[in-house]
């Protein structure tokens, strides 16, 4: 088994592209939340609309 030296240049790139790898992908998950959410207001819009229309037309 070989040990390999880590050089002290190389570990901060690394840190700095690992941190924005999971900035990204965190971004990702942040925003399909709350495209999620948004699409669930729209949900409930939409049924309170219908519910109203059924109470006026009395169905």
């Amino acid at each position: 088994m070989t040990l390999h030296r880590i050089t002290v240049l190389a570990t901060p790139a690394t840190v700095a592209i690992l941190a924005a790898l999971c900035l990204w992908w965190s971004g990702l998950l942040v925003g399909q939340f709350f495209a999620e959410i948004a699409s669930l207001y729209e949900i409930q819009a939409s049924l309170k609309r219908d519910a109203v229309l059924t109470i006026l037309q009395g169905n």
